[in-house]
């Protein structure tokens, strides 16, 4: 039984809840609290799944309820709902939050995000990944500017001035955009400069996956060494997510799984981010089993942490409120053979990315990539694409001359 609460201070609001809700959602086993105090005292009586408040609330509200939440019970995924107009409220969730959604909020939104988190935590939550998430701010909710920038998409009233005037605010953020929308992907004649015109260009999904990695990296202070990897990371799962929509467009994958494929390709490696920015100790450890001991990064992850970045990564997407079609890329991007697949999908063009940008990235030559190739040919003669790599490495090849 999944166990859910609502916290809201109007009684109608829970009523109407409560009678939708099982209506839609009968397996759902939910409670319901009209105060932050009263939710804190069901807490400490049983253990709840997803906790729902409301931000607005007469005495404890929204934001400082789901801080004690975090504290008291960090297992449990935490969403708050707030109106647009309450900026400096919702930056206040920023942290024990992991999913914001605002007012008023459709029945099937609301339902759908706990569904999705219900998914995570049967799919990929094992007790490994709630111990390496559960206290820790920056993993349980994402970067400021991200948040903002979620806010700012899902207002009807807000428009690309206001979407701009974020971007702009973080240079960090601003630079990273404007590397993207002028690389391969784009094949624009001339440069873009213009900061509004870049984010038109982008794509939302791209833009809130930029503001997350660019978010988490400036988070971090740790020593150089570990510094100049993460940059490398960022920059690689830049490329991937390139290359993977050009082999999408290459092999007429859909129009909004190829927009939506840079995207999954900056996402595809944010469980690994997380272990550099964390657990970057452990992580020099991982590295060395991989190089010494010649296994993949995936089994020394999982040796070493009891779970791997394809997953944390895609447990953190799922609390986030990426689309299905993003999360189960990530989680499934390093063995996509496992899946009884019978033709091209996303899932191919961000392995087959993934691999090769990583194959030519280091090496002189094409030709030499091949030779020491990691590319799992018999998975892509059982979907009929072996004959197609010798074209994706052509295309890797014109995204890796567009970052240097």
């Amino acid at each position: 039984m999944n166990d859910i609460l609502f916290v809201d201070d109007d009684m109608n609001i829970l009523s109407g809840l409560r009678r939708r809700a099982r209506g839609r959602h009968p397996e759902w086993n939910i409670s319901f609290a009209t105060s932050g105090a009263e939710a804190l005292s069901l807490c400490d009586q049983k253990t709840f799944d997803v906790v729902v408040s409301d931000m607005r609330m007469p005495g404890m509200d929204g934001a400082e309820l789901l801080h004690q939440l975090q504290e008291n019970s960090p297992d449990t995924a935490r969403i708050i709902l707030s109106g647009y107009s309450e900026d400096e409220a919702i930056l206040r969730t920023v942290g024990p939050a992991q999913r914001y959604l605002a007012k008023p909020c459709d029945d099937e939104v609301l339902f759908e995000a706990i569904a999705q988190m219900f998914k995570m935590r049967t799919l990929l939550l094992k007790p490994d990944i709630r111990s390496i998430i559960g206290g820790i701010d920056a993993l349980a909710s994402p970067p400021d500017t991200y948040t903002r920038l979620v806010n700012a998409l899902e207002d009807p009233k807000a428009g690309n001035d206001k979407v701009t005037a974020i971007v702009s605010s973080d240079i960090a953020l601003t630079a990273e955009i404007l590397k993207v929308t002028n690389s391969a992907y784009f094949a624009l004649p001339s440069k873009i400069t213009s900061i509004s015109h870049a984010v038109r260009m982008i794509g939302t999904d791209t833009l809130k996956s930029l503001a997350i990695f660019v978010g988490l990296f400036k988070s971090f202070d740790g020593p150089p060494v570990v510094t100049r990897r993460i940059k490398t990371l960022c920059e690689r799962s830049q490329q991937i997510g390139v290359a993977a929509a050009l082999i999408g467009e290459h092999e007429k994958l859909s129009k909004a799984t190829c927009q939506l494929l840079p995207s999954i390709g900056m996402m595809s490696h944010i469980g690994s981010l997380i272990l550099y920015l964390y657990y970057h100790e452990r992580m020099e450890t991982v590295i060395a089993r991989v190089e010494q001991e010649d296994i993949s990064i995936v089994e020394a992850e999982r040796d070493e942490f009891g779970a791997a970045h394809p997953e944390i990564g895609a447990y953190l997407l799922g609390l986030w409120g990426f689309p299905e079609q993003v999360i189960q890329a990530v989680a499934c991007h390093h063995n996509p053979a496992d899946f009884a697949q019978t033709e091209m999908t996303e899932l191919t063009a961000l392995y087959a990315a993934q691999h090769i940008t990583r194959e030519m990235g280091g090496r002189a030559s094409a030709q030499e990539s091949e030779e020491q190739s990691t590319i799992d040919m018999s998975y892509l003669e059982q979907i009929g694409k072996a004959d197609s790599v010798e074209a994706w490495r052509k295309i890797v090849a014109t995204v890796l001359e567009s970052y240097t």
